[in-house]
């Protein structure tokens, strides 16, 4: 069986975030005193509650092994769903690099969690199109980032949530975030090649969407964008089928590289690298993927996207 085939015959596939190594830190944000929050769960790197046993190796590996750079500018760089998983890796290694970087949790045990070894937290419960609005004014609040990794995502609920987690939440902080100065990164997947945009659901309030559509709406949100915005960087990465929480979903098998799945984000977020210039693509591994639904790289699909967003959320990407 074909990569391809073997992701798209699946229903399970990673997109997660943060613990890591403390790194230079700024601005405390929405986080509770130490000692007033919730107990933090696990070990240090929550294996069997929020990681797997492949991310917490992967987090050792990067702080025995990755080293701050004297050739890339320190950056500041907001992360969404940064708890666990590949989120927590792209920001494990780029606070290793030097870089400023502000995790995001959903509620206040996972930003817990995340304080053990990063200050820097912005909490909201991306379900909640309402906590997304609040979420937008906290990140504001910080000032204006260099990049922005829209790396939340959720699987296996209900269409309504993911919807809204995975295609109105995502729109809504580009909308209502100030503009990162260089980039902007939107986590996606190979199942958007089984997704349809729905346009009509996400005009009417509707709510059957699913995954892959999720999916397809972030690879086209991530193109319309780099259209509007053509100073910045900004393209879609799929990550891979690796080993994380999300991606054992459905049985502990994942056929792809767990570091090539979060070093894409990485490069982008520093410019470095094959992947590091590029802008408008759907990216896996560094590269340019050539098996891309046709709905990512139309202008007129990629409008209406925007346009039945715009008419859903009330919000506007100007």
């Amino acid at each position: 069986m074909s990569r391809r085939n073997l992701i798209l015959s699946a229903t399970a596939f990673g997109i997660c975030g943060l613990d890591g190594y403390t790194a230079p830190r700024f601005a405390l944000a929405a986080a509770s005193q130490p000692g007033s929050g919730p107990t933090v769960r696990g070990d240090r790197f929550g294996v069997g509650v929020y990681n797997t046993q492949q991310v917490a190796d992967e987090l050792r590996y990067i702080e025995a092994n990755v080293r701050p750079s004297n050739e890339t500018r320190r950056k500041r760089i907001l992360i969404t769903g940064s708890t666990a998983g590949l989120g927590q890796l792209a920001a494990a290694h780029l606070l290793r690099r030097g870089h400023h970087i502000v995790a995001h949790a959903r509620n206040e045990q996972r930003a817990a969690e995340a304080r053990r070894d990063l200050d820097a937290v912005v909490i909201g419960n991306l379900l909640d199109l309402d906590e997304t609005r609040s979420l937008a004014g906290q990140i504001n609040a910080l000032g204006t980032f260099d990049v922005i990794i829209h790396n939340s995502g959720e699987y296996g609920l209900p269409d309504a949530e993911i919807l809204n987690a995975n295609s109105l939440s995502p729109y809504l902080l580009t909308s209502l975030v100030d503009t990162p100065r260089e980039a902007m990164i939107y986590l996606t997947s190979s199942l958007h090649l089984g997704g349809d945009l729905k346009l009509h659901e996400v005009r009417s309030g509707g709510t059957n969407v699913n995954y892959n559509d999720s999916k397809l709406h972030m690879a086209t949100l991530a193109t319309a964008v780099a259209r509007r915005r053509p100073d910045l960087r900004v393209n879609a990465v799929a990550p891979g089928w690796v080993a994380t929480v999300m991606g054992f979903h459905n049985g502990p098998y994942a056929p792809d590289n767990l570091r090539a799945g979060y070093m894409t984000q990485v490069q982008l977020s520093e410019g470095t690298g094959p992947a590091g210039q590029m802008t408008g693509k759907f990216l896996f591994h560094q590269k340019e993927e050539t098996s891309v639904n046709s709905s990512g790289y139309d202008e007129k699909a990629q409008d209406a996207l925007i346009a039945a967003f715009e008419k859903r959320t009330g919000a506007s990407l100007g």
